[in-house]
């Protein structure tokens, strides 16, 4: 990737963390109305621990190709970041990764204890959904129905909570599909349903928003891909999380399946393929179509 795609992808997640921190910032008395305060003081622990922002940013670059304004789409996006880091402080407790570090701070449990983390995770599900449904008024009533359906199914059973039990508990079928599908439901999920909430709020092209899927698809799958690789290689100040906690519990990963030079030319498939689901509709120096093969040479 040349500096001048390497700029462009910065430039636009700079930009675009600072927008969602800004509003994130105020809301904040929106989202604390009716909030017992020590509930709420773990909630915006976590929400504002920092982060790359990413699902939010392709939420609102999927709305902004789809003819919808950023102020529009906002509240679609901090739900997906809601919804992100409550899988977050999820997967920290002791019951699941047990891990004492997120984001290069204490992890939720391991500064508000376990059970008001729980319920701080817990909060944040559920304030996912119904911050933007109440927000979301100069949106077509159809729009927001697509955009929340993709959201919902993002969270549940066949979503994050689903790849999340998979990853605890093991997944039938050989190494190299129980590791993909994995990455599909708790990763890749996610990112799915960030692209395609932002498309879904000024599109109802059928065979575009597949395209979005594709992208989305491929996308998450190079994200958790080299997700696994920094696990096995980065320190813990690159990656802000305890780095090798995947090897320590025996958990199955890309390197663990394929080895770390394998999984990198599988991530750069995966970035390929997310290029070209799109491909003809945006030029090649758009945010879109450069993000992929950035995120595949990401180092935290």
């Amino acid at each position: 990737m040349n500096d001048r795609g390497i700029a462009i992808v910065k430039e636009r997640l700079a930009a675009g963390a600072s927008l969602i921190e800004k509003y994130i910032a105020e809301t904040e008395t929106i989202r604390a109305r009716g909030v017992p305060p020590k509930l709420f003081e773990a909630m915006e622990y976590s929400l504002r621990a920092g982060g790359k922002r990413l699902r939010p940013i392709l939420c609102l670059e999927a709305a902004a190709k789809c003819g919808v304004a950023e102020k529009s789409a906002m509240p679609m996006a901090i739900g997906l970041e809601m919804l992100h880091t409550a899988t977050l402080i999820h997967d920290d407790l002791p019951c699941m990764d047990d891990d004492e570090m997120r984001r290069g701070k204490a992890s939720n449990h391991a500064l508000f204890g376990e059970a008001l983390a729980l319920l701080a995770g817990d909060a944040l599900f559920v304030q996912a959904l119904e911050f933007p449904m109440a927000r979301l008024r100069d949106i077509p009533a159809q729009n927001v129905l697509n955009a929340m359906r993709a959201f919902a199914a993002a969270i549940g059973p066949a979503g994050v909570c689903g790849g999340q039990a998979l990853d605890m508990f093991g997944c039938e079928g050989d190494d190299a599909a129980a590791v993909s599908r994995i990455a599909e439901l708790k990763t890749g999920a996610l990112i799915k349903a960030a692209v395609l909430t932002g498309a879904s709020l000024g599109c109802t092209d059928e065979r575009l928003l597949a395209k979005y899927a594709e992208y989305a698809e491929h996308l998450g799958s190079a994200f958790q891909i080299v997700d696994d690789i920094l696990d096995s290689t980065a320190t813990a100040e690159e990656l802000g999380k305890t780095p090798g906690k995947d090897a320590e519990q025996g958990k199955l990963t890309h390197v663990s399946v394929y080895g770390v030079e394998r999984a990198r030319e599988m991530a750069a498939r995966e970035s390929a393929a997310a290029k070209d689901a799109l491909a003809g509709l945006f030029a090649e120096d758009d945010f879109l179509m450069l993000l992929p093969e950035y995120l595949a040479c990401r180092s935290h």
